[in-house]
């Protein structure tokens, strides 16, 4: 995680976050009237921020401690609150968030081996909206873009039931439920 990390804090120095921001996926889709969220990878946290605003009850998750703080400045300027923790996602998810959430966000963050604890973390009921770089459509993919049919093939035998599900210009992005 060190290594991450410390990439992760010198791609975000001196940054800010920006404006709250509805994950990629999630437009036209009913989600629970609030809740727990949990932003996995949250980086500077725009989703945490727009999951907060709509009234969720955000844990916000990333490596680096740079980004968790741009995030909790952002959270505490607009009257929100977000428990923001810097965490090695190489261990897996917390245990105090690894169940239970009516949503989980996982923007631009490809860990295949975590995929079964994201669908675990979904409540009953419960949203999951993952986006991933892709090779489909990429015009230069690279070692972090997902093969074709990553993410159906790494959440469709979870329990979970796939609602929206696109691959096209680099990214792919799905939308299940539980």
């Amino acid at each position: 995680m060190r290594a991450d990390a410390e990439r992760w804090d010198g791609r975000y120095g001196g940054r800010s976050t920006g404006e709250p921001l509805m994950p990629t996926g999630l437009d036209g889709i009913a989600l629970p009237d609030g809740g727990r969220c949990l932003d996995v990878a949250c980086g500077l946290g725009e989703q945490s921020l727009w999951a907060s605003a709509h009234g969720f009850d955000v844990v916000a998750l990333d490596a680096s401690p740079v980004a968790i703080a741009a995030l909790r400045s952002a959270a505490s300027e607009r009257g929100l609150t977000i428990d923001a923790r810097v965490v090695d996602l190489d261990d897996g998810l917390p245990g105090d968030v690894a169940s239970g959430n009516a949503l989980v966000i996982c923007q631009r963050f490809r860990e295949p081996r975590l995929y079964g604890a994201l669908a675990t973390a979904v409540a009953p009921g419960g949203v999951l909206v993952i986006t991933v770089l892709s090779e489909v459509g990429a015009t230069s993919p690279g070692p972090f873009h997902a093969p074709p049919g990553d993410l159906l093939d790494g959440f469709g035998a979870t329990g979970l039931a796939i609602v929206h599900h696109v691959e096209a210009a680099g990214e792919a992005t799905l939308v299940a439920r539980r």
